[in-house]
């Protein structure tokens, strides 16, 4: 231990002598560490961060699925009530989902988020309200009987002023009056990573509440509520395990109850399945954590190329460092030094380097987790991460930085601690006149950069090439001329009746909008984040309940949705307004990739689907052309468009307009608004918009990867400047005989540029091979093909000319050498 004090009080007062070279790698550490730790901090807020609740390693996740299906989803209230009543591996469980809502307060109307909850959800959570209480039995006891709310913290603050006198308040939502009796602590947000609820309610309001996300129905559940139907499943469960049990024992546990629900409800439970996982193993929800987490690695993967180039710049500048004490090392060795005190005493050097590095670093991941909690993606619905750094970023910084001191410290301290003793006490190492023919470790070091370099580069080109072929993109519809206008109207407070009646209304008033030319309803509009699915079973493909549905995508439209998007039917009809009123033949009209995909070379007009095995069959009347419905970048998606009933309350208008329609945007919503003051709109906006919200994540990508790029490019400039500028002044010699042998000034700089260009042109080489790679791992989000010459050229060019500016400065300095005082250095 004394020992390696001393080693690093010798390292201090070594960098304390030279500080240029200190601050200049202490900040390229800071950027490289700061990089990593930064992106990490985000991975780390949506990865591995755990929910901020009483001992999350004893929760586990419930998820309901039909048994045809491998996906994890929602589960009935019945059902839960019989997993609470039955389950002995569980000291509680608690089911909840999410909602929308409109929100007045004191006149004022807004959208919130929040979730309903059962009565123990605090509970069992182990989060304890900060103010007043959570929910009471009496709250759940019957619909409609718990019109109260525990607020969020941070909704507290921003919404209430913090006002300590907030129990009892009052506010209405969705036209209901609530009474707020709870404050949640702060920091909870609820059970979804990033989506923060403002509120929570009790079941008992959830007829008063639409729920978001998975619903699931099975036709034979009889019951007037969603909280009586067995057959209808819209809710997420937690539970947590009793003293000394396995999450394995629970899932058999639950597993067995599930089987004994199907023999005595086989009508609603018969194909019912159960997965049981522990908390530890999800994310957000299984079905998409397998594209979640390998993009956080994908970022991670990119920072720490960053991380790499770092490292070899460093090598490189400890390697010229190293030179200049051969003389001092070669004495020390000569003088009885112990090789291996030598090699640790430059590794101790290193490491602190790092370490200051690294406590630079960490200022920095605080700075960029305050930008990021500042910043929100153009979604309907506020983020809210925590990427503050806690332990598990300031150990990975730690990790990292004494890695990085390791990695970039111990070639050159093995090199230096193994000098030639007579050369190096003659002359303290300076080289032969000659060239140096082979290529050493500074150049192989420059060549790993510049490959990395180019690998960044190249996968941000790609990026921001598939950005831009996104807006260029054909839909199949104008996007740029198609307004959309999403409403919730149970959220506004109408009945079915009064719901349809108001839509018609506003349909009428929306055509006669000036600058309209069409408009059409639909349960989802394309490109919106929202997830419309149907599992269908096609004649002739399945025969029976056993069977595997296929699940496609689609929407229920009206009679104007293909008209409003000039959408062309190829075959057959679209839907009509028959087809929309109760007890009318079930029809269905499907796209050309859905139609050729199933009956391939055949007429699919007559052909019959069914979107549960139980449900009447739909024949198919018409075939509408492809078009965007998910991505700008996908390619052809089957798509099935059902009648949308006269009787539904979907709100959802799509609007085509003469005119850019993002002009128009606001009138249509006055429009709307002269019908209904307090009208609250889930979202509006143009289909462009929609577009550019599903490019957001391709154009973070080649902002970030972009930056990461530009970042590596300077370092590896700077390493490739200090190998030619070091290479320079050790052949000053070298460069005075030339000149005096009568070699031309440009002759001098050409030897000296061509050097460094070849170095480049390696690691181009390299870099190219490492970019082909890169892209095949890029495709998925790409909208331009992966192998894009464009893409490739643009960065090889960007890369060259950075090369060739590196290497302009030490040419013109060898160039200018004098002859006279080059041969008197010696």
């Amino acid at each position: 231990m004394e020992a390696a004090i001393r080693d690093f009080r010798f390292a201090l007062r070594g960098l304390v002598k030279t500080p240029g070279f200190a601050i200049v790698a202490v900040v390229t550490l800071a950027l490289g560490i700061g990089a990593n730790s930064a992106i990490f901090s985000l991975v780390n807020a949506i990865v591995f961060r755990p929910l901020p609740v009483e001992s999350p390693d004893e929760l586990v996740r419930i998820y309901g699925r039909s048994a045809t299906s491998t996906g994890h989803g929602t589960s009935s209230y019945p059902n839960f009530l019989d997993y609470r009543a039955q389950t002995k591996a569980l000291s509680g469980i608690t089911a909840y989902t999410n909602f929308f809502a409109n929100l007045s307060i004191d006149g004022s109307a807004e959208l919130v988020i929040g979730e309903i909850v059962s009565e123990d959800y605090f509970r069992v959570l182990g989060v304890e309200p900060a103010r007043g209480r959570a929910f009471q039995p009496e709250e759940l006891a019957a619909p409609g009987s718990g019109p109260v709310a525990v607020l969020s913290h941070a909704f507290w603050r921003s919404r209430f002023g913090g006002d300590p006198a907030v129990l009892g308040r009052t506010f209405r939502m969705n036209g209901v009056p609530y009474t707020v009796v709870g404050v949640a602590p702060e920091g909870f947000g609820g059970m979804v990573p990033a989506v923060s609820a403002q509120m929570w309610i009790p079941l008992s309001m959830v007829e008063e509440i639409e729920p978001l996300g998975s619903n699931r129905s099975y036709l034979a559940s009889a019951g007037e509520t969603r909280l009586e139907r067995r057959g209808q499943h819209f809710l997420w469960i937690t539970g947590r395990l009793a003293s000394g049990v396995t999450a394995e024992q629970a899932r058999a546990e639950l597993q067995a109850i599930a089987a004994g629900l199907a023999e005595l409800h086989p009508e609603t439970n018969a194909q019912e399945r159960l997965v049981v996982l522990a908390e530890e193993d999800v994310v957000i929800n299984p079905d998409f954590d397998g594209a979640l987490v390998p993009a956080g690695m994908v970022l991670l993967g990119a920072v720490g190329l960053v991380l790499l180039v770092t490292c070899a710049n460093l090598a490189n500048m400890m390697t010229a460092r190293a030179a200049s004490r051969r003389r001092e090392m070669a004495l020390r060795l000569a003088m009885g030094a112990d090789r291996g005190r030598i090699v640790r005493q430059m590794l101790v050097e290193s490491l602190t380097l790092a370490l200051a590095g690294g406590a630079v670093a960490v200022l920095l991941a605080y700075a960029f987790a305050g930008a990021l909690a500042r910043f929100q993606p153009p979604l309907p619905i506020d983020i809210s991460l925590d990427v503050s750094p806690d332990w598990r970023v300031l150990a990975f910084t730690l990790v990292i930085a004494g890695l990085t001191g390791l990695a970039f410290g111990l070639l050159p301290a093995l090199g230096t601690s193994r000098p030639d003793l007579v050369p190096a006490l003659k002359d303290g190492g300076a080289v032969a006149a000659g060239g140096r023919r082979r290529m050493d470790l500074r150049d192989a070091l420059v060549v790993v950069q510049v490959a990395v370099s180019l690998v960044l580069l190249v996968g941000g080109a790609l990026m921001v090439r598939s950005v831009g072929a996104g807006a260029r993109v054909d839909f199949g519809y104008d996007v740029d001329r198609t307004a959309y206008l999403m409403l919730a109207m149970e959220m506004n407070g109408y009945g079915t009746e009064d719901a349809a009646a108001f839509l018609e209304e506003a349909r009428l008033r929306l055509e006669a909008t000036p600058g309209v030319e069409a408009v059409g309803r639909a349960s989802r509009i394309p490109l919106e984040l929202n997830y419309n699915g149907f599992e269908i079973f096609i004649e002739g493909h399945q025969s029976s309940s056993e069977d595997v549905p296929y699940r496609l995508g689609g929407a229920r439209v009206d009679e104007r949705y293909f008209g409003t998007l000039e959408l062309g039917i190829v075959a057959g009809r679209g839907i009509e307004a028959d087809d929309r009123e109760p007890g009318a033949m079930p029809v269905a009209v499907v796209n050309e990739t859905l139609a050729s995909r199933f009956w391939p070379g055949e007429d699919p007009l007559g052909r019959e689907i069914r979107t549960s095995w139980d449900a009447p069959p739909r024949r198919i009347v018409g075939v509408v052309e492809d078009h965007k419905v998910d991505t700008p970048g996908e390619l052809p998606t089957p798509y099935l468009h059902l009648p949308l009933s006269s009787e539904s309350t979907s709100g959802n208008f799509v609007v085509r307009t003469a005119t850019p329609a993002a002009a128009l945007v606001p009138a249509l919503e006055a429009e709307l608004r002269s019908l209904d003051p307090d009208l609250v709109f889930v979202d509006t906006g143009t289909a462009r918009r929609l577009a550019e919200v599903r490019l957001f994540p391709v154009r973070a990508g080649a902002w970030l990867i972009g930056a990461f790029g530009g970042l590596a490019l300077v370092l590896a400039a700077v390493g490739l400047y200090g190998v030619v500028s070091y290479s320079v002044s050790r052949r000053v010699r070298e460069m005075g005989i030339r000149r005096t042998l009568g070699a031309e000034s440009a002759s001098v700089a050409g030897l000296v540029l061509s050097r460094g260009m070849a170095l480049v042109a390696v690691g181009g080489a390299f870099g190219i091979l490492l970019a082909l790679l890169g892209g095949r791992a890029l495709a998925a989000v790409l909208l331009v093909d992966p192998y894009d010459p464009v893409s490739f050229a643009g960065a090889f060019l960007v890369l060259g000319s950075v090369g060739l500016l590196a290497n302009w400065v030490p040419a013109r300095r060898a160039a200018r050498v004098d002859p006279m005082v080059a041969l008197r250095s010696d």
